[in-house]
This record gives structure tokens, C-alpha cells and sequence, in this order.
């Protein structure tokens, strides 16, 4: 089971603040809403008084989606948590781009967790069931399930490729790192991969994307027609970068630096939703190797210059002098 919870014990409901006609905001909603009741409150101006009073019991743990972060939203933060010592109000705030560091700082002593609002709908499932239901993991895995396929992790950063390798097997998972060139179609080092392992495994990549390369969606689209399931890790992530890693096919973008947690909720995720069969298995790949020179082109005839009759190739260079043909015993 994996630390999964008892199918009889219920997650606790959450509370859900923000802008639900945003349809990215609203997949943040579904996202949660897919493993717990989710009480949401659709809010484009300041937060309310007494958000979710018709709610028995009202949630205790409440997420806030702001685009801004004003003043009368800190003080009524405050509010909130004078009014809910005895409950320990839990508050989750999911920020947008336009939110200022000036801000986040003043805020942060306010909530007790902070994430981006582009991979927020990928990570929070995971960290509110940690977090609240004491799951170690959002979903079950067995052992056919773990078993079935192996990680491979590719990027530019060796000491974070090698980070997320150690998390990964520490779950349970079979990883390694290759070459960032894999991705792009060709073959990395032979030194990199593990020749132990079953050319006809199936493989789920983890691929630090290389944002600044216009062609990256190209490359990720490609690995995954060729190999199967690609989780992306970007920089940065906003949700221009996720929307296109999800339409070049990626299973799950996490911005970077990644949590390992976050990343095995992913794992677990491709692992539930891709079926066997519409798993591709990559074909043996044979390395480049050096080919023989090409046949030589048959020498023409020769045509005697008076006769025009047809003369024999020589059978020694036509430079130089011919070979000496002794006479008489001489």
C-alpha cells in the first residue's frame, strides 16, 4: 500500500479562495477536489470576513489564490487566525507572477505553505495528503506496477540529476541518469547506460528542460512518441512553460528546484494513468559503428588507338615502366 490511507477514513475537506471563473484557477480546484470535498468561494476582490461559515464544520485548512497581495488581505489573514486558535487554521496561498518579493515576504510569516499557481494543480494533491491525511503517497503501487518500467533522468545539472535518482530508488524505483542528448534522439555516452538492463524495458524520463532552446517541445515530443511517459522540470515554471510541456505530451511539469516528494507523486501518477499497452517499448538500439570502404568501379576497356579493337586491361599501373620479359634464357 505504500503508505496510502484506509479506503474507510475520509480526507479532510479543504477550503479553496480565488478566482474560479480563471480556468487555470479552476483546474487547481478540480485537482484537490479529485481526492477530497473542496468547499470553494469564487474571489476576485478582497478577501471575505468569515469565508465558509455555512460550512459544518468549516474547513480548517483553507487555500488562497491572489494575484496581489494588499494590505486589507494581510489583516484579514490576521482575523482569520485570532478567530481560530482553538481549530489551528491552516492557510496555503498560491501566487501568481505578478505577485512582488516585497509582498511575499510580508505574507509569508501568514500562511504556512507557499506555491506557484503553475504547478500548483501537480503538487498540492500530494502535499495536503501528507500534510493533513498523514499519506506518504496520494495513490497505491504495486509491486508489478514498479517493477514493469524503469526512470531515466536527464539534464544539465549532474549533482541534481544524481539527487533525483537516490529519490527515486529510495521509493521503490528502478533509475539511472543518461545524456541530455537522448532526448533530442540521439544517443548519449554508452558509458551513462546501464547495459544490465532490458533493451525492451519500458522507461518513464524525467527531463530538465532546456527553456532557452526554442525547439525543447520538439525534443520532449519526440522522446515521448519514442519511449513513453516524460515528467518535465523547468525553472522557473510559469504557465506558459507548463501549458507547452503538457502539449508536447508531458505527463507532469515541476518547477525547479524540485521537491522529491513532489516528484514520486508524479512518478506514481504516470504510473496509474498510463496503461501497459499504450506504453511504448523502446527498440534495441544498436550504436554507430564504421563501414567498410565501397567496391571499386570496374575498370572500361581499352580501345586501341588505330584499330579500335578492344585491348585487355593491364594487369599492373599504367605509370612507370612495364614489367621486363626475358628472351632467349636472358
Amino acid at each position: 500500500m505504500d503508505g496510502s490511507r484506509s479506503p474507510d477514513i475520509s480526507p479532510e475537506p479543504v477550503g479553496f479562495i480565488g478566482e474560479l471563473d480563471d480556468p487555470w484557477i479552476a483546474a487547481v480546484a478540480d485537482a484537490i477536489a479529485a481526492g477530497r470535498t473542496v468547499h470553494r468561494l469564487d474571489c476576485a476582490g478582497a478577501l471575505p470576513e468569515r469565508p465558509f461559515a455555512e460550512a459544518s464544520p468549516p474547513p480548517r485548512t483553507v487555500v488562497i489564490h491572489r494575484h496581489h497581495l494588499t494590505d486589507g488581505d494581510a489583516a484579514q489573514l490576521d482575523a482569520w487566525r485570532a478567530r481560530s486558535r482553538e481549530t489551528r487554521l491552516r492557510l496555503v496561498l498560491c501566487v501568481s507572477p505578478y505577485v512582488r518579493y516585497a509582498e511575499l515576504e510580508r505574507w509569508s510569516p501568514l500562511v504556512d505553505m507557499v506555491v506557484s499557481e503553475a504547478i500548483a494543480a501537480e503538487v498540492l494533491p500530494g502535499r495536503l495528503a501528507r500534510w493533513l491525511d498523514g499519506s506518504a503517497r496520494i495513490g497505491t503501487r504495486t509491486r508489478a506496477q514498479i517493477s514493469s518500467f524503469r526512470i531515466e533522468i536527464a539534464g544539465g545539472d549532474g549533482e541534481l540529476g544524481r539527487a533525483l535518482v537516490e529519490a527515486c530508488r529510495a521509493a521503490g524505483y528502478s533509475a539511472q541518469d543518461v545524456d541530455d542528448a537522448e532526448i533530442g534522439g540521439l544517443p548519449g555516452p554508452a558509458s551513462k547506460r546501464d547495459r544490465s538492463a532490458p533493451s525492451s524495458s519500458r522507461i518513464l524520463t524525467v527531463w530538465e528542460v532546456p527553456v532557452l532552446e526554442p525547439v525543447w517541445p520538439q525534443r520532449l515530443e519526440w522522446r515521448v512518441a519514442r519511449t513513453g511517459p516524460v515528467i518535465a522540470l523547468a525553472g522557473f515554471a510559469d504557465r506558459d512553460v507548463v501549458a507547452r510541456a503538457h502539449k508536447a505530451g508531458a505527463v507532469a511539469c515541476l518547477e525547479l528546484p524540485c521537491d522529491t516528494d513532489d516528484l514520486v507523486d508524479a512518478v506514481d501518477r504516470a504510473v496509474a494513468l498510463t496503461p501497459a499497452e499504450a506504453w511504448p517499448i523502446p527498440p534495441r538500439l544498436e550504436l554507430p559503428h564504421a563501414f567498410p570502404p565501397p567496391r571499386r568501379k570496374a575498370r572500361q576497356p581499352r580501345r586501341h588507338p588505330q584499330h579500335g579493337m578492344a585491348v585487355a586491361p593491364s594487369t599492373w599501373s599504367d605509370r612507370g615502366a612495364g614489367p621486363t620479359i626475358p628472351t632467349n634464357g636472358r
